[in-house]
C-alpha cells in the first residue's frame, strides 16, 4: 500500500500531470526486457517536498515525498484482454520508475496504450489488487487522526491515459474540515484534542461517513461504499491554540445529505481531560461532498459536558446521553446516579459523581463471616445511613476472596467489565450510595421515608414502593443493548433474590446493611454471613 502527497482545492479538480513516458530502447527500436520504464511527473503549486499543510488559497497543499509510488494497470495482450499491475517507485526529481520483468509488460507503456494508475504507499490505508481486467483499490477510512498530514493515508488518486502523453490524476475522496472556535476550550486552557466523535443521524438521503470504499478502475469505473453512522478519532493529538483548532476528516464523495451532525470532543489542558458537546448540532439539507475539494465547516457553540443523573458513563471514561454522545467504540458501562462525591473521593480526584454498574457482580453471595468490624466504620441511625457515601473506602478493607460480596463487586466484575483508568474502579456501594440510587434513579422521596433505630442497626423504608423503585431504575437500563444489563428484580416478600449488599457495616458485630426491593422498599441491617443477596458495583469518576 502506497500513496503520494497531494493538493486539495476548495472547488474544482486538482491535477498532477504525468508526462513523457519513456523506455530504454535498442538501436533497432522496441522494448528490451529488463529495461527501465520512467514516468516524469510534475505537481502544480508545489514547493519543497513536505507533508500536507494548510493553505489559505488551496485549502491544502502537498508535494511528492521520497517514498511515494504508483500502481499502474497495463494491458499485456489486447487480444486476450490480459492485464497486470506494475508498481512504480519514486526516483529522483519528479520521476517514477519501474523495471518490468519482460518485454510484453513493458510494451504496455508504448504509445497508443491506455494505463490506469493509483497511488499506493506501504504505510497508507489504500490497498490494490488485480480484479480481472480492472485495478481494484480499497480505501480504509478507519483510524483517522484528524490532522492535515494524516490525510495522505486516505487520499486515493486516480488517472488514466496514453503513457506517452499527459495523464491527469484526480482525488477520489473529499475532505470535511472543521474550523473550531470555542470560548469553552479557551477558558479551560485546552491545548490539544485527544478524542473526537462525529455522529451523523440521517433524516433522508445518504449517510456521510464510511469505513471503506472499494473502486474498480478500468474501461469502466465504479465504487462500493461501506457506510457508517459515525467516525471516532482516538489517541490523537490535534493542536488547540486560544480555543481554536482545525480538524480534517477524509470522507467519500456524497450527495443528498439530509440529517444532523453531532460532535463530541475530548480535550486536554496538559494535566486533565475534559469533555465538550456541540450544543447547536449542525443540520444538513441537500448538502454535497465533492471529490477533490475541502469542505470547511465553522464549529462554534462547543460547551463543556456536564454530568447529569440518568446519563451514562462510557468505557473510555467519558459520559453523556445515548444520542450523539458516545465516543466511537466506547460503550455504556454504568448509569450516573449522583453529581457529587464525598470529601474523601474528591480528594482522590473523583469529582464528577457516581455511577451504578449495568449488571450484577453476583446473584447470590454472603458478605462475609467475620464478626469484627472490618472497615472500622459502623452506624445505626437513618441520618448516618444517608450521609455515608464512602463505599470505595469501605471496600478497600474487604476486597478479598474471603469476603465474597465486596470481592465480587470490586475484583471479579472488573475482569468482565473494565472500569476506565480515570475512575476509582468498581467497588461495593455504601448504604448512603444505595439511598442516592433509590432517590435519584428510583424516584423515591428523599424525605418521605419512615425510619427506625434499635440496638443492632437503623433502617429506613418507603411503604408499598419496592416495585416502583425497581421499575424506575430499570427504565435507565432497558434502552441499552440486550445482554449488556441486568434489571433490578423485586419481590412481594423480602427474599434474598431482591436484596443487594452494601459496604456499610452496622453497629452490631457481624452486621452490615442491604437494600430490599420488596413491597416495602427498605434499607436495613443484615448479618454478613447470610447467603443469597445480590451484589452490584458502583464507580466514582
Amino acid at each position: 500500500m502506497k500513496t503520494m502527497k497531494k493538493i486539495y482545492l476548495f472547488a474544482g479538480l486538482v491535477a498532477m500531470m504525468v508526462a513523457s513516458c519513456s523506455t530504454e530502447e535498442q538501436s533497432g527500436g522496441g522494448y528490451v526486457a529488463g529495461s527501465k520504464v520512467t514516468l516524469n511527473a510534475s505537481l502544480p503549486n508545489s514547493g519543497t517536498r513536505v507533508s500536507e499543510a494548510a493553505s489559505d488559497t488551496y485549502g491544502l497543499i502537498t508535494n511528492w515525498s521520497s517514498d511515494d509510488s504508483l500502481d499502474v494497470l497495463v494491458n499485456t495482450d489486447a487480444s486476450l484482454n490480459t492485464n497486470t499491475i506494475v508498481s512504480m517507485t519514486k526516483s529522483t526529481g519528479n520521476t517514477f520508475t519501474a523495471t518490468p520483468a519482460n518485454a510484453t509488460i513493458g510494451a504496455g507503456f508504448n504509445a497508443g496504450q491506455t494505463i490506469y494508475g493509483v497511488n499506493n504507499k506501504n504505510n497508507d490505508k489504500i490497498t490494490t489488487v488485480l480484479n480481472g481486467s480492472q485495478l481494484n483499490a480499497t480505501v480504509d477510512f478507519t483510524d483517522q487522526k484528524g490532522t492535515a498530514d494524516n490525510l495522505s493515508k486516505y487520499d486515493l488518486m486516480y488517472g488514466k491515459g496514453d503513457p506517452t502523453g499527459n495523464i491527469t490524476f484526480n482525488h477520489k475522496i473529499c475532505v470535511l474540515r472543521l474550523d473550531i472556535n470555542s470560548d469553552s476550550l479557551k477558558a479551560d486552557g485546552i491545548t490539544s484534542i485527544t478524542g473526537l466523535k462525529l455522529k451523523y443521524v440521517v433524516s433522508s438521503g445518504t449517510k456521510l461517513f464510511a469505513t471503506s470504499e472499494v473502486y474498480d478502475f478500468g474501461a469502466t469505473c465504479d465504487s462500493t461504499i461501506t457506510s457508517a453512522d459515525s467516525i471516532y478519532l482516538q489517541n490523537t493529538s490535534i493542536t488547540v491554540a486560544d480555543g481554536k483548532a482545525t480538524v480534517y476528516i477524509a470522507v467519500p464523495h456524497r450527495q443528498n445529505l439530509y440529517g444532523t451532525l453531532y460532535i463530541k470532543l475530548k480535550g486536554s489542558n496538559g494535566t486533565a481531560a475534559k469533555l465538550y458537546n456541540l450544543t447547536n448540532s449542525i443540520s444538513l439539507s441537500n448538502a454535497r461532498m465533492l471529490m477533490s475539494t475541502v469542505h470547511p465547516q465553522a464549529i462554534t457553540g462547543l460547551s463543556r459536558t456536564e454530568v447529569n443523573v440518568g446519563d451514562y458513563l462510557f468505557s473510555d471514561g467519558t459520559w453523556g446521553s445515548l444520542v450523539g454522545n458516545d465516543l466511537g467504540s466506547a460503550t455504556p458501562i454504568a448509569v450516573i446516579f449522583s453529581k457529587t462525591t464525598s470529601t474523601t473521593d474528591s480528594t482522590n480526584g473523583w469529582t464528577h459523581g457516581y455511577a451504578m454498574a449495568l449488571k450484577d457482580a453476583s446473584t447470590s453471595a454472603a458478605w462475609g463471616s467475620a464478626a469484627t468490624r472490618l472497615t472500622g466504620f459502623y452506624i445505626n441511625t437513618a441520618a448516618e445511613m444517608i450521609a455515608d457515601k464512602d463505599g470505595y473506602t469501605h471496600t478497600q478493607y474487604v476486597n478479598s476472596s474471603i469476603y465474597p460480596a465486596p470481592y465480587a463487586a470490586a475484583t471479579t466484575y472488573q475482569s468482565t467489565v473494565s472500569a476506565p483508568s480515570s475512575t476509582s474502579g468498581w467497588y461495593l456501594p455504601s448504604i448512603g450510595q444505595w439511598f442516592d440510587i433509590c432517590v435519584n434513579l428510583g424516584k423515591m422521596s428523599a424525605t418521605g421515608y419512615t425510619s427506625s433505630t434499635n440496638v443492632n442497626s437503623g433502617s429506613l423504608y418507603w411503604l408499598d414502593q419496592g416495585s416502583s423503585c425497581a421499575s424506575n431504575i430499570n427504565t435507565y437500563l432497558t434502552p441499552l443493548t440486550s445482554g449488556t444489563y441486568d434489571i433490578l428484580p423485586w419481590s412481594s416478600t423480602t427474599t434474598t433474590s431482591c436484596k443487594y449488599w452494601s459496604s456499610t457495616e452496622a453497629i452490631t458485630l457481624g452486621g452490615t446493611y442491604d437494600v430490599h426491593f420488596a413491597t416495602n422498599m427498605a434499607l436495613s441491617g443484615r448479618m454478613k454471613s447470610i447467603l443469597g443477596n445480590r451484589t452490584r458495583g458502583v464507580v466514582a469518576f
